[in-house]
């Protein structure tokens, strides 16, 4: 009797520390891993998100830049990390690209991760560098014609949103640009500055004030309008190339273990961050559109982009590059 006595107050404890547990989360700092290198567009959103998670949920967030093999490398280590809550990720398109792309990946997309929220979409923009002789689209598809695969672009890595969207350009402009793939689109940034790169992809948060000082110049934006960001920087589709435009997003994730109430109190705590008046315009500043979009709507809309990158990746000269 005893024993049996024990084994059943053994499980009581067990059913009763798991809403303590939840209630009292978070008890320690959270890791946010983003899987690329500082300096893209993706880790300046985090790092705009991470504080003011912080001051919500009233522990410190901070940001672990884990990047390698287009994204595949971090979004595998938060597949693989515990479901305690303590370690969290920012991810963007890559996430719906590299399923599309690559035959096998060391996570399932589908099923080893929560969306806890879609937190802001942007544009991208084809930046050159200073030196570079096109200070127009036209001039720089003129240049390219004439020099065949003497130019050379550089994205956050194979199979990233940059990439992708230079080889959409490669296609509608009908010129080589050959791809140079980095860890993070800021990588790719501080090569184009260097001038060992001709053009990048990149988002407009990360190189505003590289293209105000001159530094860099930007010729076109994807999207279906200027960023207020770079209002004389003319769209794709007004230089006659609607093809270029495939759109970027970034979103919060876990991985799919998350109990139910932790991942309501994340959930929660980003429902506020979309009430932060100084967050929204901070946003809007970096050239991001705002969107904070929680479950369930944050699963449809991620199932839509995989749909959307599959048919992407399924043009011409798309898939393996």
């Amino acid at each position: 009797m005893r024993s049996i006595i024990v084994r059943v107050l053994a499980v009581l404890a067990v059913i009763c520390a798991v809403p303590v547990s939840a209630a009292e989360y978070p008890a320690r700092p959270i890791r946010l891993i983003v899987p690329f290198a500082p300096g893209g567009g993706t880790d300046l959103l985090a790092r705009l998100i991470a504080p003011r998670l912080s001051e919500v949920l009233g522990q410190q967030v901070v940001v672990d830049n884990r990047g390698g093999a287009g994204s595949v490398v971090g979004t595998e280590m938060l597949a693989k990390a515990p479901a305690d809550g303590y370690t969290l990720g920012f991810m963007d398109s890559a996430f719906a690209i590299n399923p599309a792309i690559l035959s096998t990946l060391p996570y399932n997309p589908d099923r080893d991760f929560v969306i806890l929220n879609i937190v802001a979409t942007s544009p991208t923009v084809l930046i050159v560098r200073a030196s570079l002789a096109a200070k127009t689209l036209p001039e720089l598809v003129a240049f390219a014609k004439t020099n065949p695969a003497k130019l050379t672009f550089g994205s956050a890595g194979t199979n990233s949103s940059g990439h992708l969207t230079g080889e959409m350009f490669n296609a509608a402009a009908g010129v080589k640009v050959t791809h140079v793939p980095f860890k993070g689109a800021g990588a790719a940034l501080v090569d184009l500055l260097g001038g060992h790169i001709d053009v990048a992809y990149v988002t407009p948060s990360s190189i505003v004030t590289h293209v105000q000082t001159g530094a860099v110049r930007a010729l076109a934006i994807t999207g279906a309008r200027r960023a207020a960001t770079l209002p004389n920087v003319p769209t794709f589709d007004s230089l006659g190339l609607p093809a270029v435009n495939p759109g970027n997003f970034r979103f919060l994730a876990g991985p799919s273990a998350l109990s139910r109430p932790i991942q309501a109190r994340l959930v929660t705590a980003m429902e506020k961050l979309a009430q932060m008046p100084d967050l929204a315009a901070r946003l809007a500043e970096n050239g991001y559109d705002p969107t904070f979009i929680g479950p369930p709507a944050a699963r449809e809309y991620m199932a839509a982009e995989f749909v959307k990158w599959r048919k992407v990746t399924q043009q011409p000269g798309m898939k393996g590059q």
